[in-house]
């Protein structure tokens, strides 16, 4: 009796299948390579053979056999994700990502491929197109099925474009998916203090611990939860406990410098974990910059330069140390920051960071109109950026060109209106009285954040929405009114403001000061910002006498330039008065005298554009 030839494909085709997963290839490829020339179009044939030659390390011949598979079953999603990897592994990445590409097209639902995409991407360090890939592809049904490995590289790219809360809930899917996994609830509890929810973080990374994960990660995920509640002797201890068993972990360093400094305001101090850092290991450039930021915010630039230079001497070609060295010396000297950045840029011709502090510095020593030229083309390469609005517009300043008058129009930007009342108070003084009282008390720390523009004060982040104080939640509902109505008078056109106003806005990030007598801001601008503001809620008597002291000013530069670039523009602060201003503008504060008992107390925020669709 004859066997159906079908029957016959069938039986070889089991039998190699079992072959392959036995590890016997050749007794494999020796019933498949006979089948395929006979049936070039046998489908699971070539399937099989692209299988064995990828489990024996053949991939420039896996590639040709499952090319030819594809293009009979362009479907097979499973066969696909094992052609990328092929690609990948001979160097054709590009190839591997529009082969996946073409199937997100072809299969938008399909989560493997999307995930697979995503994957590729994220080791491209283009974590928005990954996270583009995938919330496409979790808007379509079959996403409530996604995998464990779905909901992790979701979550790793949120948190990689900074969307912390939104990364939370896709770390969430996963412990839900697997909620015996350690690193899934690691994962979360990260994003939960990063997300500023730090009681929840608290409890997660504590439940973890009491399970067994008790990692450095785990010491330092519980330090920023402690951080987020105002725990700061306990969130000292767990990140003396990281830098002690990984004495190269930058954000624990940068984290416990900055927590010893503003309660101790001893820069000397803050900097004994560094130190020791540095002594073992003195080529961690990242922890010698740290450090020297830390000396920066103790008004000690000289020896901050001097740190920087030490590195220097010993890897003088380090982009980072050089820009460094040109930020530093920028302080005090511009013809040493105009050497740096020299140098910087010619190692890294094209790297933004150089290209801007070599403005800068140009500035500084008088060299405007390279300057200018230099924040042209900023500007045209990166629109959003604020340090090139603000280069240009001291440029144009420096060569007496009024059309820098287009940039700094502080009659039309500059606006102050006061604070709207919220719902449940019965006037607006009675609500800022509140509302500093609630501030007062949150204001336990002595010296300033690192690297940042105040002296002589604290700062606290304000998170209304998880105040326990209903003068802090009310806030967002007191600013509403002024933002929208700055917003509208701004109107539409393609001026260096009206460009991006979408008529909606964000909130993206808000923080208070509290100034101690003859403390200050230093002049600065916040690049990444639309809209920044001074709302005053408390104010010293200083602020009344002749000098304008505690006043806000605009215009002055942050270093000395060659002319001088003084202030241009003052407003004066009233409780409760809320100011409103481009974020590119150099702004800053008059010292104020008086007794140790007085303050200046504010709030501040930045807004951002937002779409109708913006989370």
């Amino acid at each position: 009796m004859i066997s159906d030839p079908a029957v016959q494909t069938l039986d070889v085709l089991r039998t190699a299948a079992a072959y392959i997963n036995s590890g016997q290839h050749t007794q494999a490829r020796d019933l498949l390579s006979p089948l395929i020339r006979a049936q070039p179009d046998c489908a699971e044939a070539l399937r099989l053979l692209g299988v064995s030659l990828c489990q024996t390390g053949e991939f420039s011949r896996a590639q040709s056999v499952l090319r030819k598979y594809l293009h009979l079953r362009e479907d097979d999603a499973d066969t696909l994700l094992l052609f990328c990897r092929v690609l990948s592994r001979t160097g054709q990445d590009a190839e591997a990502l529009n082969v996946l590409r073409d199937a997100s097209r072809r299969a938008p639902g399909n989560l493997l491929i999307a995930c697979a995409s995503a994957r590729m991407l994220l080791a491209q360090s283009r974590a928005e197109e990954a996270l583009a890939v995938l919330e496409k592809a979790l808007s379509v049904p079959q996403a409530q099925n996604a995998s464990s490995e779905f909901w992790m590289v979701l979550g790793h790219a949120r948190m990689l474009m900074g969307r912390s809360a939104a990364a939370a809930e896709a770390f969430r899917a996963w412990v839900r998916l697997e909620p015996g996994n350690h690193d899934a609830r690691l994962r979360l509890a990260a994003a939960l203090a990063d997300s500023q929810d730090a009681v929840e973080a608290e409890v997660e990374i504590r439940r973890c611990m009491a399970e067994g994960a008790r990692s450095t990660e785990a010491a330092f995920i519980l330090a920023r939860s402690l951080m987020g509640q105002g725990r700061h002797d306990e969130a000292e201890a767990q990140l003396r406990i990281v830098v002690q068993a990984q004495p190269h972990h930058l954000t624990a360093q940068r984290n416990l410098a900055e927590l010893v400094w503003m309660q101790t305001g001893d820069a000397k101090a803050a900097c004994i974990e560094l130190d020791a850092a540095l002594h073992k290991q003195p080529r961690l450039r990242a922890l010698r910059i740290a450090k020297a930021q830390v000396l920066l915010g103790a008004r000690q630039a000289p020896e901050a330069l001097a740190e920087i230079e030490a590195g220097l001497a010993r890897e003088p070609l380090a982009v980072d140390l050089l820009n460094a060295a040109a930020t530093v010396a920028l302080e005090f000297d511009g013809a040493r920051a105009l050497g740096f950045a020299k140098r910087a840029l010619a190692v890294a011709p094209e790297d933004r960071g150089s290209i801007t502090a070599f403005g800068k510095a140009l500035l500084a020593t008088g060299d405007a109109r390279p300057a200018l030229d230099i924040a042209m083309k900023l500007q045209a390469a990166y629109p959003a950026d604020g340090q090139a609005v603000a280069l240009q517009a001291d440029a144009m300043r420096m060569l007496g060109d009024e059309h820098y008058r287009e940039l700094l129009d502080y009659s039309h930007f500059v606006r102050a209106t006061f604070l709207d009342t919220p719902r449940g108070w019965p006037d607006l003084a009675t609500y800022v009285a509140e509302l500093q009282l609630a501030l007062e008390r949150a204001h336990v720390l002595k010296a300033h954040p690192i690297g940042n523009s105040l002296r002589q004060g604290s700062q606290i982040e304000l998170l209304p929405e998880r105040s326990s104080e209903a003068a802090i939640r009310a806030f967002p509902v007191a600013i509403d009114g002024p933002i929208r109505r700055y917003i509208e008078a701004l109107g539409s056109g393609k001026g260096i403001m009206q460009r991006r106003n979408t008529g909606h806005y964000r909130v993206s990030g808000a923080w208070s000061v509290r100034l101690r007598p003859h403390g200050f801001h230093v002049n600065h601008y916040h690049p990444e910002g639309w809209i920044s503001s001074a709302c005053y809620l408390h104010i010293p008597p200083a602020v009344e006498r002749a000098g304008g002291e505690g006043w806000l000013k605009f215009g002055e530069t942050a270093f000395p330039t060659t002319p001088a670039l003084g202030p241009e523009y003052f407003l004066k602060p009233e409780p409760g008065l809320l100011a409103l201003f481009p974020s590119y503008m150099w702004h800053g504060t008059v010292p104020f005298s008086g007794p140790a008992t007085e303050s200046r107390l504010t709030v501040a925020f930045d807004v951002v554009p937002a779409g109708l669709n913006d989370d």
